[in-house]
């Protein structure tokens, strides 16, 4: 509740980039196969470690924001290694920097085991934020948060492969959605929702109230 998307892509349009044999941003384009089914997305697969591979920029909004990335973690057969994922937000064109000097907040994944088979893992990152204040987790699990330059008027996304060995190993974003938080619908709904409690405690009122007046005994009039 509140919660509105104003940007989104998801397979379909990485399959239209694919079929295109187009980039998003710096990003190739793949088509790859999870237990027989066809996905597509956009990232970096490879056999050498890449320096940060970018996404196109992205309209951020202002007030309370929340950005969604599902992302599948590749692996070939006998490949180790670790790739990484990330945020980047900019105040114009400028990168925003946290207290520290950072402008890229994410998550790395370690590949320490090969797999047997070409492996694609899923994984979800959740990066929330309000008054410059960022927070991010995977997998529903807090990893960061710092407080960035204001104001952040858009984003870009980032993967990269830091160590690689055996096969290819890399990155494919799936699916992106920015969303803006409606306080003012928010509040509205909330409104209804006591008017609905309010509308139903009066109907109970005035139920009782005329079944007590039902049931009251009526006065007799003396005898002469």
């Amino acid at each position: 509740m509140g919660w509105k998307a104003y940007y989104k892509v998801d397979e379909a349009y990485f399959k239209d980039l694919y079929e295109k044999a187009e980039r998003w941003g710096d990003m190739d384009s793949y088509m790859f196969t999870v237990q027989g089914e066809e996905h597509y997305g956009a990232g970096k697969v490879g056999t050498n470690p890449t320096t940060w591979i970018q996404s196109p920029k992205i309209q951020h909004y202002t007030g309370k924001t929340r950005v969604r990335i599902k992302y599948y973690l590749w692996a070939n057969a006998g490949a180790t290694g670790k790739a990484s994922i990330g945020i980047i937000f900019y105040k114009n064109d400028e990168t925003s920097k946290d207290e520290s000097g950072y402008d890229l907040h994410g998550a790395t994944h370690t590949i320490s085991e090969a797999p047997s088979v070409n492996t694609g893992e899923p994984h979800e990152m959740v990066v929330e934020q309000e008054s410059n204040r960022i927070t991010w987790s995977v997998d529903g699990e807090k990893l960061g948060e710092a407080t960035l330059e204001a104001p952040l008027t858009s984003f870009k996304l980032a993967v990269a492969i830091n160590e690689v060995s055996g096969d290819q190993i890399g990155i494919i974003i799936t699916e992106v959605t920015a969303e803006y938080y409606d306080f003012i619908e928010d509040m509205v709904n909330q409104l209804m929702s006591v008017m609905n409690i309010l509308v139903w405690v009066f109907l109970s009122v005035s139920i009782i109230l005329m079944i007590v007046k039902a049931f009251k005994p009526t006065k007799k009039a003396a005898p002469a």
